[in-house]
C-alpha cells in the first residue's frame, strides 16, 4: 500500500511540476513564444500597443490560473492526499486533467488553423501521469 501510495504521489508531481513551472513563465511574460508568432505571422515588435497589452493581460491571467491549480493541487497532495482522504483520490487528477483539456484544446485549435506548432502533445503526457497516479491511488 505505501510504495503504491507513494507511485501515486510521483506520478501527480510529475503532473504538477511543468504545470507550476509553466504557470510560473506564463505569469510573468511580457512577450509571446514563437509558435504565438507563427500564429499570428507577426512578430512581437509588430503588434500595435494595444495588442500587445491584450496578449499580456491573456498570457498572465492564463499563466496566474495554471500556477493557482498547480499550487492548489501540491496542497491537495501535501494534506489530504497524504491523510488518506478518499475524496482527494478523485480531486487531484480530476482538477490537473480538467485544466489540461482546456489547454490541450486551445493548443490544437492553435495547431490545426495557423501554421503554429504549439507543444501539445506533451500536455498528454501529463494527462497520463494523472491517470497513472489515479490508477496507483486506489492499488492496494
Amino acid at each position: 500500500m505505501i510504495e503504491h501510495k507513494t507511485s501515486a504521489m510521483l506520478c501527480h508531481g510529475l503532473a504538477i511540476s511543468p504545470m507550476l513551472i509553466g504557470g510560473m513563465v506564463y505569469s510573468i511574460r511580457d512577450s509571446y513564444m514563437p509558435y504565438h508568432a507563427a500564429a499570428t505571422t507577426y512578430q512581437w515588435h509588430e503588434l500595435e500597443p494595444g495588442i500587445q497589452v491584450l496578449f499580456r493581460a491573456m498570457f498572465n491571467g492564463a499563466g496566474s490560473l495554471m500556477l493557482l491549480t498547480a499550487l492548489t493541487l501540491i496542497l491537495l497532495l501535501s494534506i489530504p492526499f497524504r491523510q488518506n482522504q478518499r475524496w482527494s483520490l478523485w480531486a487531484i487528477p480530476l482538477i490537473g486533467i480538467g485544466a489540461m483539456l482546456t489547454t490541450i484544446r486551445g493548443a490544437v485549435l492553435v495547431d490545426l488553423n495557423t501554421a503554429a506548432n504549439p507543444p501539445w502533445l506533451g500536455l498528454l503526457v501529463i494527462i497520463a501521469l494523472f491517470c497513472s497516479g489515479l490508477f496507483f491511488s486506489f492499488r492496494k
